[in-house]
């Protein structure tokens, strides 16, 4: 039966022109905690299907507001026609293998992006194929929300860790994110996630749970949302 209430989601999503019901995940996120405003860049980790992109562009306002959406997937992403501008684009790539070259190419192709070099919002959708194994997909799960994490604020900056990548594709050393910035990134509740939690408390202002009401309600996925990272 509440798998039968949530099918709205799906719905929703096509008569909206959003690619996926995961566009709502977002929305709720953005909704509650105003992560992006407008002419902020944003960076969208594990963007496919596109449904993030869509949201994110949409909140960055009109295109003479400016700002910048780039997604790094590893699937091939077709950018949406609905919900996006030329200011959303998307690199075929591990997030692992990431490099400033690559995000400095994307922002050249992105029209109204300016020069700057980091992001505002670090998004991370980025998820597995699950096992079936409750213990493996979630340390599955924490390692890719770690990537994230490195991604945003720097490896160095993160408390040391065996399933942690000890260099991130050539990036600054600060990471991506800006000061004041904000991370949001998907993982699967269990052992480790609190851990997570506790690092980042380290380095944001605030840090709080959220599972979305598209949430499927058997699923043990929640979005770790850091706002406003501390000055380094």
């Amino acid at each position: 039966m509440s798998r039968k209430l949530q099918d709205h989601f799906f719905k929703d999503a096509k008569a909206a022109g959003y690619l996926a019901r995961s566009a709502y995940k977002l929305l709720e996120i953005q909704q509650r905690h105003k992560i992006i405003t407008p002419g902020m860049h944003v960076l969208d980790l594990g963007c496919s299907p596109g449904a993030w992109l869509q949201v994110a562009c949409q909140a960055l306002g009109p295109p003479h507001r400016k700002g910048c959406v780039i997604g790094i997937d590893l699937q091939e992403v077709k950018l949406p026609l609905r919900h996006c501008d030329g200011r959303v684009q998307a690199l075929q790539m591990d997030a692992m293998q990431l490099t400033a070259a690559d995000l400095r190419q994307a922002k050249a192709a992105a029209g109204q992006c300016s020069t700057l070099d980091r992001f505002h919002v670090v998004l991370s959708d980025m998820c597995h194929s699950t096992l079936g194994v409750a213990a493996a997909d979630v340390a599955r799960s924490l390692q890719l929300a770690r990537c994230a994490a490195s991604i945003a604020i720097g490896q160095s900056a993160l408390e040391e860790d065996e399933d942690s990548q000890e260099d991130e594709g050539g990036l600054p050393e600060q990471g991506l994110l800006l000061p004041e910035g904000h991370l949001v990134a998907k993982l699967l509740q269990g052992e480790g996630s609190e851990e997570l939690a506790k690092d980042m408390r380290k380095h944001f202002k605030k840090v709080a749970w959220m599972q979305p009401k598209a949430t499927r309600s058997e699923s043990r996925e929640m979005y770790l949302v850091a706002l406003g990272r501390k000055a380094m």
